[in-house]
């Protein structure tokens, strides 16, 4: 496997990683993930200029543009950095690795069921392929691959999946997948301690995934997301355990995600920045954007921890698909104990060893995402 992180610094707070490798290796894939071309040069600007621009910024809060300004300063340093290390080590200044798999097919979109929960599925340990007639024969059940090996979910008329292995997933909403977590629990895991690490990348509204349609954020949903997930933290999360959320750059989005989770004991111990930059390290927008900016936020926080200082890191990616984060499983289980247990909130794709949960938990998981052959799969041995 290559490695994921392409450069860092001494102090562990800035990091060049690859995308694709991210989650290739977070699955331990011996197969590569088809992505899309990498950006050579940033999108097209569509930010106010002149007038425009000051009265855009005149609409901001202080707090918010002293806030912006901080972290867009931090990100410059660490692109900074970045270029001077790998010109350091010799290498071509690219960054990040050739794609060679490229994807010719979108995710499909997985018919969503909201079955009653079943019992708990527990996929072949013997053979590679386990079948299924259709998606309510997983739906609202929690699905298991048992194996130290990739397992195929085959559905008929839909195709193969491809499931990490050691993973577990959930095929259903946060609202209708509790109950078969739970079931599962007190079937087979009823000596299972609480999750060490929650992760949830909530549907917050937000006007440009709003616009695409890629799938449905908060205003399209009866019940509150991010009030689903957080019935689920009280109820699964570990005394020492992590939560981490990704959020929008709204202030009042970050405002508000402090002000709860702190009030469950939750304190933010770190606060991460994903720069989503071109093969040349360019941001892919302007940095100090009004309309959009190009980097995303990432809050740590742990329950029963002492508020100290926020630790801050840059995480370079030249970004992939869209609604493609960089799994960042490497740096996470750095903060967890040696034999973790980790969850993932409104999963699209699985993590070896890892629960993951979402009503599209499948969607990146599909055959036509992944460049592999049956014999590479084989070649994996089982349990």
């Amino acid at each position: 496997m290559q490695p994921t992180i392409l450069s860092q610094n001494e102090a562990g707070t800035v990091y060049l990683v690859d995308l694709p490798t991210s989650i290739q290796n977070g699955q331990d894939a011996l197969h590569a993930l088809k992505s899309s071309e990498p950006l050579e040069s940033p999108y097209p600007s569509t930010e106010p200029k002149g007038a425009n621009r000051v009265a855009a910024l005149a609409a901001i809060s202080l707090n918010e543009r002293s806030y912006h300004e901080s972290v867009q300063e931090r990100i410059s340093l660490a692109l900074a950095e970045i270029r001077t290390c790998l010109h350091a080590t010799g290498q071509c200044g690219i960054w990040c690795y050739p794609r060679r798999a490229l994807i010719t097919h979108a995710a499909p979109e997985l018919s969503k069921s909201n079955s009653p929960s079943a019992t708990p599925v527990i996929l072949s340990t013997t053979e590679l392929r386990t079948q299924f007639s259709s998606f309510r024969d997983l739906s609202g059940s929690v699905v298991c691959n048992l194996r130290s090996a990739a397992a195929i979910v085959a559905v008929t008329s839909h195709g193969d999946f491809v499931i990490p292995p050691r993973s577990t997933f959930i095929l259903a909403s946060l609202e209708h997948g509790l109950p078969a977590l739970l079931l599962a629990r007190e079937y087979f895991l009823r000596h299972c301690p609480d999750f060490d690490l929650i992760l949830m990348d909530p549907p917050w509204s937000n006007r440009s995934v709003r616009h695409s349609g890629a799938y449905r954020t908060q205003e399209d949903q009866v019940q509150d997301p991010f009030d689903q997930a957080l019935r689920i933290v009280k109820r699964l999360c570990a005394p020492q355990g992590w939560v981490t959320v990704w959020i929008t750059n709204k202030s009042s989005i970050r405002a508000m995600v402090l002000e709860t989770l702190q009030a469950m004991d939750l304190r933010l111990q770190e606060e991460w920045f994903w720069i989503k930059t071109t093969i040349h390290g360019e941001p892919v927008t302007q940095l100090d954007g009004v309309w959009r900016r190009p980097y995303e936020i990432l809050l740590l926080f742990q329950r029963g921890a002492s508020s100290e200082k926020t630790k801050r890191r840059i995480i370079a990616a030249v970004p992939d698909v869209h609604s493609r984060k960089p799994c960042l499983k490497m740096l996470l289980q750095e903060l967890l104990p040696p034999e973790y247990r980790a969850l993932e909130l409104f999963a699209r794709s699985l993590t070896a060893g890892w629960w993951s949960w979402g009503d599209e938990v499948l969607k990146f998981q599909h055959e036509s995402q992944w460049a592999y052959s049956f014999s590479e799969l084989s070649g994996e041995s089982p349990l």
